[in-house]
C-alpha cells in the first residue's frame, strides 16, 4: 500500500465521512462509490490546463448548485454544451436503466416547469406557477 493512501482494512476510512466506521452496512457500498466518483471529479478539475469545458452540479438535500464554463465561443462553445448535456442524459439514462430519449423528455418537462431551481433556502417559491405568489391558478 502506497504512503498516500490510507489504511482502510480496519473499517476506518478517513474519506468516508465516518471517522469511527461504524456506518451500516447497506450504506457501505453507496457511500464508497460516491466516495470514488467524487475522488474521479477531482481528478478530472485538477489539470485544468487543457479543459475547454466544464459543468457542475451539486447538490445538498433541496438546494442545487451549478456552475458553468467555457473557453470557446459561439458554435463550438454551444456544441460543447450540448456535449455535456448528452454525456449527462446518458449517465443518467444508463444508471436508471431507461433510454435516453425517456430522460431527455423528462429533462425537457421538468425545465420547462421549473423557472429555477432552488438555490437560495429563503426564496419565496412560486408554487402554482402564474408568477403571483398566492398558491391559486388564477391568471
Amino acid at each position: 500500500m502506497s504512503d498516500d493512501t490510507p489504511d482502510t482494512t480496519d473499517g476506518d476510512d478517513p474519506r468516508s465521512g465516518d471517522p469511527d466506521g461504524d456506518a451500516s452496512d447497506s450504506d457501505a457500498p453507496a457511500d464508497r462509490t460516491f466516495e470514488r466518483e467524487l475522488a474521479t471529479a477531482r481528478a478530472l478539475l485538477e489539470d485544468a490546463d487543457d479543459l475547454t469545458a466544464l459543468h457542475v452540479g451539486v447538490v445538498r438535500g433541496d438546494r442545487v448548485d451549478t456552475t458553468t464554463a467555457r473557453r470557446s465561443e459561439g458554435e463550438q462553445a454551444g456544441l460543447e454544451t450540448l456535449a455535456l448535456l448528452a454525456s449527462h442524459l446518458r449517465t443518467v439514462a444508463n444508471e436508471a436503466g431507461v433510454d435516453v430519449e425517456t430522460v431527455a423528455g423528462d429533462a425537457a418537462s421538468l425545465a420547462n416547469e421549473v423557472e429555477e431551481f432552488p438555490t437560495d433556502p429563503t426564496a419565496v417559491r412560486d408554487d402554482d406557477g402564474d408568477g403571483d405568489r398566492d398558491g391559486d391558478d388564477a391568471e
